[in-house]
């Protein structure tokens, strides 16, 4: 028998990134399928590989905007690039991740009647909303997400949060998948008891929480007579201008692959992740969920958890017991509570139920059996249901 083949598309490359790391976490146990990985970026990935091909880069805001104005007849515009770049695939099924081009690509491949399955990482509007360029699109947004959703074959998000809020709003039945980490590692890592460590992965999403969380690791640092260090791996604009502010405090890794970054993180004593307050991060916090969470769990340190209690984040470390949930900003608060975080002692088996829970091996063959057109509705769900 011919093994399915799939069009796996991504407006982003297969080596960079969480939605690409999840992808490929994914993939590595799904061998029976024939995937094509097809993808827009700046340049072609580093490491060329048979089953991964560039398709150019990615689509400019007019080009997406023009895109998405003809699909709706908002305002005049052209198709004919996503069409370039739908001509490049041939397969049974066009898995796409719906993520700028992505929905266009989606409903391309949905008006040619080609079956679609779709994987939703950062709910657009969520993201969209916090973008100045892009928020003027919702509009555009409003007329083709929901149309892209109700036409896939089957769909999976990132969370809980977005699984629950797609059912009910779109009617979509969905089904929530996370990074697959198959089982943790085992450490034997010294930290340093001179010094108060914390480790960070990635991008800050607002400057002031972490400004007033950073005083607060200062004056714990210094009442207990320690030296401070933040470990900072991946890039960070956001983090730089601390970076250069308190040079002697930072210390940054770039971008590490995995088993590199896990025992630099289980080196520190909590690890940071930050999700915002306010409105205008209201369904993005509620929808979405840190891939660098997968990282933290396997370094099997504390997590702090800067971030409001309605958070996907707030609602993963909190229950799973895994840490500590802060959901204010303001430095006294956050002083007590981390002072609490960085002293007690996280057991390796509450790691193990998250990693269980929500990222073991079940979601895969749920993932799997998605793809193959099979019914993926009798897996259990192990998260939350309201």
């Amino acid at each position: 028998m011919r093994a399915l083949r799939i069009a796996l598309f991504t407006p982003f490359s297969p080596e960079i990134g969480g939605g690409s790391a999840q992808l490929r976490s994914h993939l590595r146990f799904l061998p029976e399928l024939e995937v094509i990985w097809y993808y827009l970026a700046g340049q072609p990935a580093r490491q060329s590989q048979e089953n991964r091909k560039w398709l150019g880069e990615r689509l400019n805001p007019g080009e997406l905007l023009s895109d998405m104005s003809a699909r709706t007849g908002f305002l005049p515009g052209s198709t004919k690039r996503v069409r370039q770049i739908v001509a490049h695939m041939n397969a049974d099924l066009y898995w796409v991740v719906g993520h700028y081009e992505g929905i266009s690509v989606a409903a391309e491949l949905q008006e040619q009647n080609k079956p679609v399955h779709l994987t939703i990482h950062d709910d657009p509007f969520g993201t969209w909303a916090r973008s100045d360029r892009y928020k003027w699109f919702q509009p555009l947004l409003l007329r083709t997400f929901p149309r892209v959703l109700r036409g896939a074959k089957s769909v999976d998000v990132t969370s809980w949060g977005m699984r629950n809020l797609y059912r009910e709003i779109y009617e979509v039945k969905c089904f929530a998948v996370y990074l697959h980490v198959p089982q943790l590692p085992s450490l034997n890592v010294t930290r340093d008891a001179h010094k108060l460590t914390i480790g960070h992965i990635g991008t800050l999403y607002q400057h002031e929480p972490f400004e007033r969380f950073l005083a607060a690791c200062k004056q714990i640092a210094a009442e207990r007579n320690r030296g401070l260090r933040v470990i900072r791996i991946g890039a960070s604009p956001e983090l730089d201008a601390f970076s250069e502010r308190d040079p002697e405090i930072f210390e940054a890794h770039g971008d590490l692959e995995e088993e590199t970054a896990i025992p630099l993180l289980a080196s520190c004593d909590l690890l940071y992740a930050m999700y915002p307050s306010g409105k205008k991060f209201e369904r993005f916090r509620r929808t979405s969920l840190p891939i660098k969470l997968s990282s933290y769990v396997q370094a099997q340190r504390p997590i702090f958890a800067h971030a409001p209690r309605d958070s996907t984040l707030a609602r993963m470390v909190g229950p799973w017991r895994v840490g500590k949930v802060c959901d204010s900003d303001d430095e006294a608060a956050i002083k007590t509570q981390l002072d609490e975080a960085s002293q007690a002692a996280v057991p390796r088996e509450n790691f193990e139920r998250l990693r269980n829970d929500l990222m073991g091996a079940e979601q895969v063959k749920q993932l799997g059996a998605a793809l193959r057109g099979e019914d993926w509705s009798a897996y259990p769900e192990n998260d939350f249901r309201s």
